[in-house]
């Protein structure tokens, strides 16, 4: 699946210990070959489904790539 790395980046829905959220991958144009994530909890306590955590797995693979070329 492809994603879209404009703009504000590709979030992966999780639940943490305040609910349902959603962590966020996403590269700035000023430092392309940094991939950045922001947690939705500072706590770290995130839960992941098997789903959930292939979508994570894509995302990380697919901003890689991207950092790559």
């Amino acid at each position: 699946m492809p994603y879209d790395w404009t703009g504000f980046g590709v979030r992966a829905r999780c639940r943490h210990e305040g609910g349902e959220g959603a962590l966020r991958v996403w590269r700035s144009e000023w430092s392309p070959n940094v991939i950045r994530i922001d947690t939705p909890t500072v706590y770290n306590r995130t839960e992941w489904t098997v789903e959930q955590v292939k979508q994570l797995r894509d995302v990380l693979d697919a901003a890689i790539r991207e950092a790559g070329q």
